[in-house]
């Protein structure tokens, strides 16, 4: 079987997965063999798969609700303020960084 009629099988066999994380508003997860994680929204990854990329096997995914990737990344992100406004300090700049956090929700107070 060549590449491309592999990588054309190998997306149509997710595209269960697919209808999952669109009904449920989930999206793939993979953990790779050297630690790094892959999170892509239903879009994204048909995007990349399009480009034969990102064009792995449905046992290489789990469908996850992508909050759990968004509070990794802003404790990340707070991490990275955190170590810039030490160096600040430690070189006696009077300038620092905060992270905010603003809702888009017109419920919410503004």
């Amino acid at each position: 079987m060549t590449v491309h009629i592999l990588d054309h099988a190998i997306v149509a066999s997710l595209e269960p997965m697919f209808e999952e994380a669109q009904e449920q508003g989930l999206w793939f997860y993979h953990h790779a063999p050297d630690g790094e994680e892959i999170w892509c929204s239903p879009g994204y990854l048909r995007k990349e798969q399009a480009e034969c990329r990102l064009v792995m096997a449905p046992e290489h995914w789990d469908l996850r609700n992508p909050i759990g990737y968004m509070t990794k990344l802003v404790d990340q992100a707070q991490a990275i303020v955190d170590e810039y406004n030490e160096l600040v300090e430690r070189l006696g700049f009077e300038e620092t960084l905060a992270l905010e956090s603003h809702s888009t929700n017109p419920a919410d107070a503004h």
